[in-house]
């Protein structure tokens, strides 16, 4: 029996963050700065000899069984994921999360490209990351409805340092790194902490960011943000990392601005701690009100900054940057 499996990396964004949410992204043009790292959505199809289709999920707990055509179960991703694609019934796909969902380093996402890679391995199917990407933000965002932009998923299907460019007409992707010392030297300096379930629904968060841009409340903030990517390109190419880290805090205040439901009291006072024990900068790694905060710091001052983050309660979970997307590959048993 051949079984298939297939992993997805989530990311870190560090700038432009919200320009890649409709309708900004298609009226002004989005531009976004991020980084895949080793932590990953995993997945794995293997023929059964029971009927339909059963999903999986190890993290959540959660099996879904489609028999009759009607799935059951409360894993409605990987269910529209199935949905979008031709039957393949006789199968069980498993799946599980290096962290916890909905923590802002693009889970979601990544899960959605990494069943559809897989599905595609399957079925001997080859598809582009492009056509990957847009599949996926179609099922997320159209099909199923959940509000966000299209950073996630184009890198998870992609992967690396990349400049994502977003307009009506398209996405163009931009690798900025073409050697590993600035990816070297600024994954030393990053700290990487889970400060808890966020506050809000994510759909709340984006829902009142759109809100605010249509209303023309934060539409210079949106300017500012995006503006800021070329400045942190330069400063990486040029290994300004401390310049970079600073950059990072001037990025956060603007960000903050797009909605008051972005940074609660728990966060500003996680990330007034980080500033006192040397952090030149940081931010939420996802829309905001909690999960994964990244924060910068000089390479001695690493420990002390991850020990008073611990007592204060944050995870600390250590990565490093990953310059590939999506994989797929098959074994036999």
């Amino acid at each position: 029996m051949r079984i298939y499996k297939a992993k997805a990396p989530m990311r870190i964004g560090f700038f432009g963050g919200g320009t890649d949410v409709s309708p900004y992204a298609e009226e002004h043009g989005g531009k976004v700065l991020n980084c895949t790292i080793d932590k990953y959505v995993r997945c794995m199809l293997r023929p059964t000899n029971a009927p339909g289709i059963t999903i999986r999920s190890l993290d959540l707990e959660e099996v879904s069984r489609n028999v009759t055509g009607r799935w059951e179960g409360r894993l409605a991703l990987p269910q529209a994921v199935l949905d979008a694609l031709p039957p393949a019934p006789g199968v069980e796909v498993t799946m599980f999360s290096d962290v916890p969902p909905g923590s802002g380093l693009g889970s979601s996402s990544a899960l959605v490209v990494s069943m559809l890679k897989l599905i595609h391995a399957a079925s001997g199917i080859t598809i582009d990351p492009h056509t990957l990407a847009e599949l996926a933000y179609r099922i997320e965002r159209v099909d199923l409805g959940i509000p966000g932009g299209r950073q996630d998923q184009y890198a998870a299907a992609f992967g690396g340092m990349c400049v994502y460019h977003f307009s009506a007409n398209g996405v163009i992707v931009e690798p900025v790194l073409t050697e590993q010392t600035a990816l070297l030297e600024l994954e030393s300096c990053l700290l990487l902490g889970y400060i808890g379930s966020r506050r809000l629904l994510s759909g709340h968060l984006m829902e009142d960011q759109v809100r605010r841009l249509k209303e023309g409340d934060t539409l210079r903030y949106h300017d500012e943000t995006k503006a800021l990517v070329d400045e942190a390109v330069k400063l990486l190419r040029g290994l300004k990392i401390a310049e970079f880290g600073r950059l990072l805090h001037t990025a956060w205040e603007v960000k903050k601005a797009f909605s008051p439901y972005i940074a609660p009291t728990e966060v500003e006072e996680i990330y007034a701690l980080a500033r006192r024990h040397g952090a030149w900068g940081g931010k939420i790694t996802g829309a905001g009100g909690g999960g994964f905060m990244v924060f910068c710091c000089p390479f001695d001052r690493r420990l002390e900054l991850e020990r008073v983050l611990t007592e204060a309660g944050v995870q600390i979970r250590h990565f490093s940057f990953t310059t590939q997307g999506v994989h797929a590959w098959s074994v036999e048993t």
